[in-house]
Formats: C-alpha cells, sequence, structure tokens
C-alpha cells in the first residue's frame, strides 16, 4: 500500500498527543507546585500517574481495539483525552489534577495502542518501520515543540493555559482523524470479547522469547527516555538556574537529534534492514549509558556535560524503539491488537516505574537522572543481546 502524507501526518498527531501530554507542561511542573501548595515531587508524579495509567490501559484496550476496530477505539479516546485536558485546566488541587491526568491517560491509551496495530494492518515488517519511523518523525516534532510552547504560554498566562492548549491540539487531531482514517481492520481479523482467548494471547506473546527480547529492549531504551523527561526540569531548571524558555530549547535540540536519525533511519531501512540499524542505535545508547555513570560517580558535573550526555542517548531513542517495535510485532500478525497493547504496556509500564524511583531517590543533584539513564542504557543492550541473540545471529528470523 502506498503511504500517503495525509495518513503519515494524522498518524503522527494521533502518536504526538501522549508526548504532547507530557512535554508541553514540563516547564510548568515548578509553577504547578507552588501554585497548588504542593511540593516538586508531587508535580512529578503527575507525569508518572499518567504513564503508569496508560501503560495499564493498553492491556485491556489492545483487545478491545481486536474487536471493536481501530477507528471506534481510537474515537472515544479521543473524546477522552480532549475532556480530561479541559478538567486538569480547572483543577483546584494536586488531588484533582492527578486524577484528571489519570483520565487523560485513559483516553491517550485508546489512542496510542491502536496507532501500531493500525499500521500492521496496512504494512509488513520493513514497510510497517519505514512508516513508524516517519510516524516517529512527525511525532517527535511534539517533543521539540512542546516544551517551548509551554514557556511561552507560562510567560504570557499561566499554567493552566497549557492545558487548555493541549485540548485544543486533540480536537484538532479529532476531527482531521474522522476526515483521513477510514477502519482498518478486517473484518475476518476480528476477535470476539473472549477473557480467556485474550489472556491465552497474552501468554503467546510473553512465551515468544525473541519477540519478547525486542520489546524489553526498545521499552528499557524508553526508560532511559522517561528518565531525562521526569528529572531534566529540575535539573536544568532549578538545579543550573536555565530559564524556562531556554529549557524548551536545550530540550527540543535533543529531539532535533532523534527526528534526524529517525529520517535516515526511515530511509535506509530497506536497505540495510531493521535489525542492523536496530544494533548501530543500541551501541551509541550503550556508550552514551557508560559515560552517564561515570560522570554520576564523578559528581557536581556542568550542565554542559549533562546535556552532552542526554544527546549522545536520545538521539538515537526512535531508531531504537521504532526498529525494535518492528521487530516485536513481527511475530504477531494476527492479533496486532493485542501485541500492541503488551508493548504499549511494557515500555509506558517500565518507563513510569523509572520515572517514579527517579522522583523517590530525588537527591537535589544530577545523579538520578544520569544514574537512571545509564542503566536503562545498559539494559536494553543487554536485552538484545540475551533475548534476541541480536550480536550474534545477524538477522533473526520472524
Amino acid at each position: 500500500m502506498p503511504i500517503r502524507p495525509t495518513l503519515l501526518i494524522a498518524l503522527g498527531l494521533l502518536s504526538g498527543l501522549t508526548p504532547f501530554a507530557i512535554d508541553l507542561y514540563l516547564p510548568s511542573l515548578p509553577s504547578i507546585a507552588r501554585d497548588l501548595g504542593s511540593p516538586i515531587e508531587l508535580a512529578q508524579l503527575s507525569v508518572t500517574v499518567y504513564l503508569g495509567v496508560f501503560a495499564l490501559a493498553q492491556l485491556l484496550l489492545g483487545p478491545v481495539s481486536d474487536v471493536f476496530g481501530r477507528r471506534k477505539t481510537i474515537g472515544w479516546g479521543l473524546i477522552l483525552f480532549l475532556l480530561a485536558g479541559l478538567a486538569c485546566m480547572l483543577a483546584p488541587s494536586m488531588d484533582v489534577l492527578l486524577a484528571a491526568r489519570a483520565v487523560q491517560a485513559l483516553g491517550g491509551a485508546a489512542v496510542a495502542v491502536s496507532v501500531p496495530a493500525l499500521v500492521r494492518d496496512l504494512y509488513e515488517k520493513d514497510d510497517y518501520a519505514r512508516v513508524m519511523g516517519l510516524v516517529m518523525l512527525v511525532m517527535a516534532m511534539a517533543p521539540l515543540v512542546a516544551p517551548t510552547l509551554g514557556s511561552l504560554i507560562i510567560g504570557l498566562t499561566s499554567w493552566r493555559a497549557v492545558f487548555l492548549f493541549l485540548s485544543a491540539i486533540a480536537l484538532t487531531t479529532t476531527l482531521l482523524f474522522f476526515r483521513t482514517v477510514g477502519e482498518t481492520l478486517q473484518a475476518q481479523y476480528r476477535h470476539r470479547f473472549d477473557l480467556g482467548r485474550i489472556l491465552r494471547n497474552y501468554g503467546r506473546v510473553i512465551g515468544n522469547r525473541r519477540g519478547l527480547g525486542y520489546l524489553l529492549t526498545g521499552a528499557a531504551s524508553f526508560a532511559g527516555m522517561m528518565t531525562f523527561i521526569v528529572s531534566s526540569p529540575y535539573v536544568y531548571i532549578e538545579l543550573h538556574q536555565l530559564p524556562a524558555t531556554w529549557f524548551g530549547l536545550a530540550f527540543g535540540a535533543n529531539v532535533a537529534l532523534g527526528m534526524l536519525f529517525s529520517s535516515l533511519n526511515a530511509r535506509y531501512v530497506r536497505r540495510l534492514g531493521a535489525d542492523r540499524l536496530l544494533r548501530m542505535g543500541l551501541l551509541t545508547q550503550a556508550t552514551a549509558a557508560s559515560i552517564a555513570l561515570a560522570v554520576a560517580m564523578i559528581g557536581d558535573t556542568p550542565l554542559w556535560g549533562i546535556a552532552g550526555v542526554a544527546a549522545l542517548y536520545l538521539s538515537m531513542t526512535g531508531v531504537v524503539i521504532g526498529n525494535s517495535m518492528a521487530g516485536f510485532m513481527a511475530f504477531f500478525p494476527k492479533m496486532a491488537g493485542t501485541a500492541s497493547a503488551f508493548a504499549g504496556a511494557v515500555r509506558f509500564g517500565s518507563g513510569a516505574a523509572m520515572g517514579s524511583l527517579v522522583s523517590l531517590v530525588h537527591d537535589g543533584t544530577a545523579s538520578p537522572l544520569l544514574i537512571g539513564m545509564g542503566a536503562s542504557g545498559l539494559l536494553a543492550v543487554g536485552a538484545f543481546g540475551i533475548l534476541c541473540d541480536g550480536f550474534r545471529n545477524p538477522r533473526p528470523p520472524a
């Protein structure tokens, strides 16, 4: 099937909702804590609450998309996401904000879990990797511009307007989706809602050693990215006194690098193969992880050192996650929704766990950020090497 630009834009916006939901308000975390009378740790928890609910909800919503189709699942998720964003804007306390974020995550999960399955309905492995790479390239615009936009909005009004802007993005995405994307799940591939079958399907996913290896590879890499997202506002803005506007630019520079390498990945994946590019990305992240751990042991790291390590690691995130997801999904062509759900749950669950751990061990230094990224990068390369035999068998068969 040819790759239509309008389809890519729609899928990119759908996939970008959760990055926007996280990155747009990152510069406002300190002001949210002050305005609602809460410590910064609770404000950071609003990120991990979103991730945790987002992860768990996908376990149910993925099979739901296999039953009712991608279009209905995404549509209801968009509506829920939009309404919860308005509730976040009006939240009078941190408790209400956290509850609204949980509901927003439920809507975001319905959208996100259906997108990889929708693409899998249309494309095979290398084409899937190419399309997902291009989708991630479009999606990467969200974290590229979101922190800067959030900083500008806060400078002009307050953090509440950030959530109003997020709801406006959701409304635009909803209108474009229903205008552009039809149902992709053919009738013969739809399942009836059978809890026993769902559990058996999850058992098949877990029991596939190499498939699980690809999944854990991407999940560990993603956990390192979430460590940076959760911790960087404090490290950059509070610890090193970087203005919020400059934080947006520094954050966006990392995303721009990721976009560059995701673009190159999409261009060369059919020639070189997803597995070879995955190995290259993992080795780069492992190098960054080793440097991060060494820098954390030294202590009193200047901001440029932290930013350099982060740039090296984050530049490969799209390459690693996109190609590892392609490798994972290739094993499950006839239960793509369930496989996508499990993948999302594991990936975002690992991100929520690492983000929560980083918040809990907050010690007023950059060490939690550096150690979290370092451990994640080494776990990713270890999972690929051990479970996928990725460094001994150059082309693991699907």
